[in-house]
C-alpha cells in the first residue's frame, strides 16, 4: 500500500471518529439552541477560522467562474441542505438512530451508480442492498414498537436524517466527479454558504449563544466542520469513492457508546435487528467475501 493511500485512510478514519461523536454532541447541544441557530453559530465560528487562509489561497490561485459555481453549489449541498436536514432530524430522534441511518450512504452510492452511471450491480450487492433497505425501514419505524410518548416525532426525525444522508451521497458523487476542486476551498466555501443561509434565523429571531451550548458549537465548528471535512475531502481525493464511504459505517462504533453513557439512550430489540441487517448489507456490498460470492447466470 502506498503512503498516499495510508494517509488517505488515516484521514478518513479521523473524520469518522469526529463525525461519529458528532450526533451525541449535537443532540446534547440542541437542549440549549434551535437547530438553525446552532448551525448559524457553528458556521460563524468556522468561517472566522478559515477566512484568512481562504483569502490567501484564492488570491494565489483564483478559481475560474465555472469552478466558483461548483464550489458554491457543492457548498449549498453539504451545508444548508445536508446539515439542515440532519440537525432537524437529530432534534426529533435519538443520536443512536441518526448515526445508524447515516451509515447507509455506501449502499446509496452503489444504487446511484447503477441508476445514473449504469454501473453493474452483482447478485451479492443486490442481496446486500435488500438487507440494508429492510434494516433502514425497521430502524426508521422502530419508535412504533417502543415506549415513546411521541413515536411520530421520532419517525419524522429518522426520515429527516435519511433525507440528509441522500443529500450527502449526491455531494460525495459530485465531489468525486469534480476532483480538480481544491478540498480546502470547497470546505471553506461550504461554511460561507451555510453562514449566509442560516443568517435569517438570527436576524429575524435573535438568539444569544448560551454558555452550556458553547463547547458543542466549538466542537462542531472546529473539529467537525474544519478538521473532519478537510480530512474527508483529502481522503476522497486520493482513493476511490466506494472505498472512502466504507469508513462511514465506523461512525456508530463511536456514536453508540457516547450516546449510551452521556445521553442515557438505550439499544432496543428493533434497533438491534435493524442495525444487524444494515451492517450485514453494507459488509456484503463493500467486501463481497468468497463465502457470499454467487455465480452470474
Amino acid at each position: 500500500m502506498s503512503n498516499e493511500r495510508k494517509q488517505a485512510r488515516l484521514a478518513l478514519l479521523f473524520s469518522s471518529l469526529i463525525w461519529g461523536i458528532a450526533p451525541p454532541v449535537i443532540k446534547y447541544t440542541l437542549n440549549f439552541l434551535s437547530p438553525f441557530s446552532f448551525l448559524f453559530y457553528r458556521f460563524l465560528f468556522a468561517s472566522f477560522f478559515v477566512i484568512i487562509p481562504f483569502y490567501l489561497k484564492i488570491k494565489k490561485n483564483p478559481p475560474s467562474k465555472k469552478d466558483w459555481f461548483f464550489y458554491l453549489f457543492l457548498g449549498f449541498l453539504c451545508s444548508p441542505l445536508n446539515l439542515g436536514f440532519l440537525f432537524l432530524g437529530i432534534n426529533r430522534t435519538t443520536a443512536i438512530d441518526a448515526s445508524l441511518i447515516s451509515i447507509i450512504s455506501p449502499i446509496l452510492i452503489i444504487v446511484a451508480g447503477a441508476i445514473f452511471l449504469k454501473e453493474n450491480v452483482t447478485k451479492v450487492e443486490k442481496i446486500g442492498i435488500f438487507f440494508t433497505f429492510i434494516g433502514t425501514v425497521l430502524t426508521i419505524i422502530q419508535p412504533l414498537w417502543e415506549s415513546h410518548n411521541h413515536p411520530g416525532k421520532n419517525i419524522e426525525g429518522n426520515f429527516l436524517v435519511l433525507i440528509g444522508t441522500l443529500v450527502w451521497v449526491i455531494f460525495v458523487i459530485l465531489s468525486k466527479k469534480l476532483k480538480h476542486l481544491d478540498p480546502f476551498v470547497l470546505t471553506a466555501s461550504s461554511f460561507f454558504v451555510g453562514l449566509v443561509c442560516f443568517s435569517p434565523q438570527i436576524i429575524f429571531s435573535p438568539t444569544p449563544l448560551p454558555a452550556p451550548a458553547l463547547p458543542g458549537v466549538l466542537f462542531m465548528a472546529i473539529f467537525s466542520s474544519i478538521f473532519a471535512y478537510f480530512a474527508y475531502l483529502f481522503g476522497l481525493s486520493k482513493i476511490e469513492a466506494s472505498e472512502a464511504t466504507v469508513f462511514t459505517y465506523l461512525q456508530p462504533v463511536f456514536a453508540i457508546p457516547v450516546s449510551l453513557l452521556f445521553l442515557n439512550e438505550k439499544i432496543t430489540l428493533p434497533f438491534f435487528l435493524g442495525a444487524t441487517l444494515i451492517i450485514l448489507g453494507v459488509f456484503m456490498c463493500e467486501h463481497q467475501p468468497e463465502i457470499f460470492k454467487l455465480k452470474q447466470p
